[in-house]
């Protein structure tokens, strides 16, 4: 009788488990699924140009985009190559916005630190 209800209790708390670790894991896969369409979108933003007469606009955006970045632990080693990749690009562009750059370095010199 005792073995029994042992038994029972053991399967009730291996069922528990499983379906904690079923949640956690769904949730899981959830959040990056969230993040990883939040940083194509960002990357996509960074490199694509809209609108031609909000250059302005479209240089704050790109600026802050790669301050952004630095938020997508599991990119660092790719936003660390696109980036040095951009500013290259960008430093033969004539009259290119220094914020732009420095924000470039800056957010290089935070992923050769954290890789």
């Amino acid at each position: 009788m005792q073995i029994a209800s042992i038994i029972t209790s053991i399967t009730g708390i291996i069922a528990f488990i499983w379906a904690v670790y079923k949640y956690l894991d769904t949730r899981k896969r959830e959040q990056n699924l969230k993040e990883f369409e939040n940083y194509h979108k960002l990357i996509k933003e960074l490199v694509q140009h809209e609108d031609m007469e909000k250059e302005y606009m479209f240089v704050d955006r790109q600026t802050a985009i790669i301050y952004e970045l630095r938020h997508f632990k599991r990119y660092y080693p790719f936003s660390y190559r696109t980036i040095i990749s951009l500013k290259e690009k960008w430093e033969k562009v004539p009259n290119q916005f220094p914020r732009l750059l420095d924000e470039c370095d800056r957010t290089i010199a935070y992923f050769k630190n954290k890789i």
